[in-house]
């Protein structure tokens, strides 16, 4: 999958996650200023509804029927009793006449400023007027008497103070939630939505071939570092098995190359000597015998190539085991007993004592070969050596094979248990079998579950060691 094809896909998808996080913000924000205004609205209302009401209580009943104006123009202020209300009357030609003013407060001596064009002359009038001095607000509440209106009017001074301290908390309180709100956004944006934007992005590259990407969460503990090391896991499964995968066809293809080149030759000797037959060219008895002891010998290594191959075949498909107590010792003891027969150049030793739970004809199989390829490829001397090493679940026993012959380059001795793998690669038959001994050998340990290793130096000779589990419970099932 492209970057192009990322993109296109987030575009159907609809929103992404950082985006529907920070609608939610705003949402967030919205619904808290509404609130915060529904409540200044709500709040200042009720508080002009009581002034509304003390408006009223002031007032009192009705009783101007006749107009005020001969009344005499009392100076403002100019009475005893403490009081934070106006009265006064509002003639129809916007004349103004007032009893007293308010002699306590921040609107002491100041009066409302009335506009007659506000007024209505057949019912009583609320409003809210501005102060004559320009100092605050009055709540007046006018009433129709005469020629003119009855006018009692309170300042709006708390009404408006209150009102302002309650949108100067309500702003600090909306700033900081927001503010809290913000932060938390950052961080899920940061932890939780950044990451994972990174992550689709690196899949991006890993979908278009790109396995040595791995990804990067957030921090440790987050569920994004968690995705992103269990995705790198399997990332890092995945490419080993492609990798080993890769490797096994290599090894196939090598093991397919060997195994021709291996059964090209005895074939071509096999079809030549016939072929020599066929047209008469063996005439006297001598040849004859030559050729058909030589077809026979060639038949006999295609056996043999063809037996090893079916036996490894056998081991890769893991052949059922016939488990006992195996005393490795006794084992040793005889094959070295007929190695030493069948090889009576080469001087053999066998030592130690152990036991190991294992099928004790294939494991001689296993012994057999190594001494036997000791003894053609090695010096004058073969040793084995037996020994326990380890206690309890880790215990294990080992069978140690060393020749003094010339050994192996290491670079040789590490291929050594691959398939058709000699030490010596110009495969000439006189340099011994195909090279499946020790593969064979390795597989039967394996199967074991133990573990085989080569060492060789060229001109130090070889040791090869058999490493065998002495607890059925350590035998693959």
């Amino acid at each position: 999958m492209t970057d192009a094809e990322v993109s296109d896909a987030r575009r159907k998808g609809g929103m992404s996650l950082r985006d529907r996080v920070l609608i939610g913000f705003a949402a967030i924000a919205g619904v808290a200023i509404a609130v915060a205004i529904a409540v200044t609205v709500s709040t200042t209302n009720y508080q002009v509804a009581q002034l509304d009401e003390r408006l009223s209580t002031f007032a009192g009943p009705e009783r101007f029927e006749q107009p005020l104006m001969e009344l005499p123009d009392a100076p403002r202020g100019d009475f005893s009793r403490p009081s934070d209300a106006f009265r006064g009357f509002v003639t129809s030609d916007g004349e103004a006449v007032a009893f007293f003013a308010p002699n306590v407060g921040d609107a002491t001596g100041s009066a409302p400023l009335i506009s007659v064009d506000d007024l209505d002359p057949d019912a009583p009038v609320y409003l809210t007027v501005p102060a004559d001095d320009g100092n605050g607000e009055f709540r007046v509440l006018a009433r129709p008497a005469g020629d003119g209106w009855d006018v009692t009017a309170l300042s709006m001074e708390d009404v408006n103070a209150s009102t302002e301290r309650l949108i100067l908390i309500e702003t600090v309180g909306i700033i900081l939630m927001l503010g809290g709100l913000g932060v938390v956004a950052w961080w899920v944006i940061r932890l939780g939505v950044n990451p994972m934007r990174r992550m689709v992005d690196a899949s991006a590259r890993i979908a278009d071939g790109d396995l040595s990407v791995r990804l990067e969460g957030a921090g440790t503990g987050s569920e994004s570092a968690e995705l992103a090391a269990s995705l790198n896991a399997m990332i890092g499964t995945l490419t080993d098995s492609i990798e080993e995968r890769e490797r096994s066809e290599a090894r196939l293809r090598e093991f397919v190359a060997d195994a021709s080149h291996e059964l090209r030759t005895p074939l071509t000797t096999v079809l030549g000597y016939a072929e020599l037959h066929r047209r008469g060219a063996l005439a006297d008895a001598d040849a004859q015998d030559d050729a058909w002891g030589r077809t026979e010998a060639e038949a006999a290594r295609m056996r043999r190539l063809v037996s090893d191959m079916l036996e490894l075949a056998k081991y890769d498909a893991e052949p059922e085991l016939m488990l006992t107590q195996v005393d490795l010792g006794a084992l040793a003891a005889d094959v070295v007993r007929d190695a030493a027969a069948a090889h009576p150049d080469v001087t053999f030793t066998a030592t130690g004592q152990a036991n190991a739970t294992a099928d004790g004809d294939r494991l001689r199989q296993a012994v057999i070969n190594v001494v036997t390829n000791a003894a053609l490829h090695g010096g004058d001397a073969v040793e084995v050596t037996v020994e326990s090493t380890g206690e309890g679940a880790s215990a294990r026993a080992t069978v140690r094979v060393a020749d003094d012959g010339p050994g192996m380059a290491p670079e040789v001795a590490a291929r050594a248990t691959e398939r058709f793998v000699r030490g010596d690669s110009s495969r000439q038959r006189a340099t011994g079998g195909a090279g499946l001994g020790l593969a064979i050998t390795a597989a039967i340990v394996e199967a074991h579950g133990g573990t085989l290793a080569v060492d060789s130096e060229a001109g130090a000779g070889t040791t090869v060691t058999l490493t065998l589990p002495q607890h059925e419970a350590d035998v693959p099932q």
